[in-house]
Order: structure tokens, then C-alpha cells, then sequence
């Protein structure tokens, strides 16, 4: 009985290793493929329209080279990650105490849906005004589009915690703190998680706009002067950046919420 399941399970982890390796060639395929693409069309279009990949490449490496590239990187990602912070600050207690508080919840809430659908940039000449044109309202603009997924996916975790759960803890006479420590957090982990994967896309949309209306820096500012200029092939270098930011920092997001709730992954397992 030992060496049957033995046997299933070495065949089971040997069926994930190759489906892991499938879908590596999969995207490594996909990214050469478009990569390909890109350098015919660039060498069978004028250089104002887009440049091949090749020309791209050498001028990431002559921006690297003079440290233009790693000072606007370096610029963005502190404004995305001090908005990204603001946001799971401010948004994990406002979408656990509208999950707890019905009352505050239909208070809240019209402000919280109005603003989320709104068009963030309508607020830039006022956060302009009010703020300045350098970094604070670049982050207050990341914050604005990044905090609702963060607000919502814990509003929406907390009400799923189920009474089960929640009237234990309330006979033993804990607090509300303890109860959001101990019963509440380790339920909603993953749901602020995934509010923040959406957060990241969100914010460096924020930052990129912020970026183009305040004060031209970062790579925003970056891209927007090679463009200006039709400089196309320095024009993907802010643009390529900017897509790596998105991708690691989703993926460092995915790798956090393995370590802070491996059960997840776990249940995940179990229902494949």
C-alpha cells in the first residue's frame, strides 16, 4: 500500500515538472515569436513609426550605460511603491471595518463605488493645485487608482468569513481586535492579495499618467520626450521597463501570499 502511493506520488510531481516545462516553452515561445515580429516589422517601417528590436536593445544599453535609465527607474519605482504602501495601509482597515460594520458600509460605500468608477485623471489639475507638480501628487494619483481593488477584495474576504468562524470567538468574549487578528486576518490574506495584484496594474497606470500631466520624470517623462521627438527606438525602453516592473512585482506579490498563506496553495493543489 506504502509503495503504491510511493509511486503515485513520484508520478504525480513527475505529470507537474512537465507541465511546468510545457508551459515555460510555451511563453519563452510566445516572447521570441513576438519578438521576431517585431524586428521584421521595424526593419519595413520608416524609424519614426517603430524601429526593429535590435536598435531597441542598443539603446537600452546606451541609456544603462549613462545611468539615464537606472536614475528614471529608480524615480518611478519609489512613487509606485510608496503609493502601493499608502494603499494596503489605508485600505486593508477601511475594507475590514466595512466588512464588520454594516452601518458604515452603507455609509461608505457610494463614495467608495462613485469614486472607483470614476476617471482618475479628472482629479489631476486638483491634486496639481493642492499638491504641487513633483512627487506628492504623483503618489496621490497611484494611491487613488490602486487603494479600491485593495478596498473592495478585503470588504469582499471579510464577508465571507462565515459565522462558524466569528461566534467562537465572540462566546469567549474576545475584542474586536483579537477577532481581527486571530479570526479575521488569516481568512483574508488571500483576498488582499489578490486586490493587490490588481493594485499593481492600477497603480503604475497612475504612475505613468502622473507622470505625463505633473512634472515630466520618471520614465513616464522619459517616454513622452522620446516620443515627442520620434525617437521610437529609445521610445520602448521606458515602455519595456515599465512591463518588467508589472510582471515582478505581480509575480513578488504571488510569491508573498505563497509564504503568508501557503494553505491556499495547499487547497489549490488538492482541487486540481
Amino acid at each position: 500500500m506504502a509503495g503504491s502511493l510511493t509511486a503515485a506520488t513520484v508520478r504525480e510531481a513527475a505529470i507537474r515538472r512537465a507541465a511546468k516545462r510545457r508551459d515555460l516553452a510555451i511563453r519563452v515561445g510566445s516572447i521570441v515569436s513576438l519578438l521576431l515580429v517585431w524586428e521584421i516589422c521595424g526593419m519595413l517601417t520608416p524609424r519614426i513609426f517603430l524601429s526593429p528590436f535590435h536598435e531597441t536593445v542598443a539603446a537600452f544599453w546606451r541609456l544603462c550605460g549613462d545611468g539615464t535609465l537606472l536614475r528614471v527607474t529608480w524615480s518611478s519605482l519609489s512613487v509606485l511603491l510608496a503609493g502601493l504602501a499608502i494603499s494596503v495601509v489605508l485600505g486593508v482597515p477601511l475594507g475590514l471595518i466595512m466588512g464588520r460594520y454594516v452601518r458604515l458600509n452603507w455609509a461608505l460605500s457610494p463614495y467608495i463605488n462613485g469614486l472607483y468608477a470614476t476617471p482618475t485623471v479628472a482629479f489631476l489639475p486638483v491634486l496639481s493645485l493642492w499638491l504641487g507638480l513633483y512627487v506628492a501628487p504623483k503618489i496621490a494619483i497611484v494611491v487613488l487608482l490602486a487603494i479600491f481593488p485593495v478596498i473592495k477584495n478585503t470588504y469582499a474576504g471579510v464577508t465571507t468569513v462565515g459565522h462558524e468562524l466569528l461566534e467562537p470567538a465572540s462566546s469567549m468574549q474576545a475584542s474586536e481586535f483579537q477577532i481581527a487578528r486571530h479570526v479575521l486576518a488569516p481568512a483574508i490574506v488571500p483576498f488582499v492579495m489578490a486586490g493587490l495584484r490588481l493594485s499593481v496594474g492600477r497603480g503604475i497606470v497612475g504612475l505613468v499618467v502622473g507622470e505625463f500631466f505633473t512634472a515630466q520624470t520618471g520614465l513616464g517623462g522619459l517616454l513622452l520626450r522620446y516620443a515627442s521627438n520620434f525617437r521610437t527606438a529609445e521610445m520602448f525602453v521606458p515602455i519595456f521597463v515599465l512591463v518588467v516592473l508589472g510582471y515582478g512585482l505581480t509575480a513578488l506579490v504571488i510569491a508573498l501570499q505563497e509564504h503568508i498563506a501557503p494553505w491556499k496553495e495547499t487547497e489549490r493543489d488538492l482541487s486540481q
